[in-house]
């Protein structure tokens, strides 16, 4: 297409732009007005605004019947504070683009220009998403039951990630589940307080809270390794005083899964066994589970199965499955597509998504707009 030539130097301006206004989940104002901005320089037929910040832009083919594809990127930073010593670093101190949703931006803005002026050429129409919230809030849960999806129906979507663990310019594309559900818990082990000098005269519920922990951890590693889960607590809080027993005992952390079967399986034997283990010191568990569950990212069989085709030899790479969440699960439950993976890795010294140091080079992108470009001109 037209302009092709000029596209890493379009890819770099958008996402250096991007790079400099990191915003934090549902806060991404200024992030919102660029690519309002940009967005209105390619004229699409459509342009709507979704929740606080979320977009949508949708160029139209004008072709009778054609499936409408979209394409989604995310918007939101990290509170982290930018080590990169970059000319480029961000403007906005105590935040950062360390997750590479500025190069998702960027990336998708580069694909729009390429095809805004040739969309009349295209088999389908191309709808964008531009979507807040992704880190921790279910951003794509609240987009959907806004009516992202509809008006213009969206048919089939795709989305991606940057990864540093692969190669630049691979592209990581596999069927089935690829990344984690995620659901966040409390365990509250309820006790009885006393002195520690008269322990017989109360109940311990951090000493029960411990064997809650040890129980679950022997329990969840003798369930079938053929559909692996992970449950970590990062965080335990009990206790007022140095000497008095603690009469209440939380355990905080997450469950990851790859199917909906597997996570309610996990929840009745993550209640059963706390329940259990707590009673033996004499306490009693209660489990909470939060609301807001990232559902496993399943890729799409017939998706993902006319898609590989379309990518060059050497530039595929198989996609195993990841204990990392995405929202874009939220999308894949209501319509079939596919979350892939953009290898921007360069050698042993990169630094890792969410750190302080993350970078990278936007040539490493260019691959995976020519397969954003395949896919939009794909019969």
């Amino acid at each position: 297409m037209q302009g092709r030539e000029n596209a890493l130097e379009t890819l770099r301006a958008h996402r250096r732009a991007l790079h400099r206004i990191p915003e934090i989940a549902n806060g991404e104002f200024e992030t919102k007005k660029f690519l309002l901005k940009a967005l209105h320089a390619l004229k699409p037929d459509l342009l709507r605004c979704y929740g606080g910040t979320g977009i949508k832009a949708v160029f139209f083919c004008g072709k009778e019947g054609a499936k409408t594809l979209g394409f989604r990127a995310d918007m939101d930073a990290l509170p982290i504070l930018e080590q990169t010593g970059l000319p480029f670093c961000s403007q906005n101190p105590g935040f950062m683009h360390a997750c590479g949703h500025d190069g998702h931006m960027a990336l998708l803005l580069t694909f729009l220009g390429l095809i805004s002026a040739r969309r009349r050429e295209l088999p389908h129409n191309i709808a964008a998403i531009f979507q807040p919230g992704e880190e921790n809030l279910l951003g794509a849960r609240d987009m959907v039951r806004a009516g992202i999806l509809e008006d213009p129906r969206i048919d089939e979507i795709y989305g991606l990630h940057v990864m540093p663990s692969y190669r630049a310019g691979t592209i990581g594309l596999s069927a089935g589940p690829v990344m984690a559900g995620n659901t966040s818990l409390d365990i509250r082990v309820l006790g009885r307080s006393a002195h520690g000098a008269a322990p017989h005269l109360g109940v311990d519920s951090i000493l029960a809270a411990a064997q809650v922990a040890l129980s679950l951890e022997a329990r969840l590693t003798r369930l079938s390794a053929e559909e692996p889960s992970l449950l970590t607590f990062g965080q335990i809080q009990g206790g007022a005083v140095r000497n008095q027993l603690a009469g209440e005992t939380t355990l905080r952390g997450t469950l990851r899964y790859f199917s909906l079967k597997r996570r309610d399986e996990l929840h009745a034997v993550i209640k059963e066994c706390s329940a259990a283990a707590a009673a033996s010191f004499g306490a009693r568990a209660e489990v909470l589970f939060d609301e807001r569950q990232y559902p496993p990212v399943v890729n799409d069989q017939a998706a993902v199965g006319r898609a590989l085709p379309l990518l060059p030899e050497g530039l595929l790479l198989p996609q195993p499955r990841q204990m990392i969440a995405e929202d874009f699960s939220c999308y894949l439950n209501e319509r079939p597509g596919f979350f892939a993976f953009a290898g921007v890795g360069r050698g042993e010294d990169d630094a890792p998504l969410h750190s302080d140091r993350f970078c990278f080079d936007e040539e490493a992108l260019l691959p995976a707009l020519d397969f954003y470009l395949r896919l939009a001109q794909n019969p």
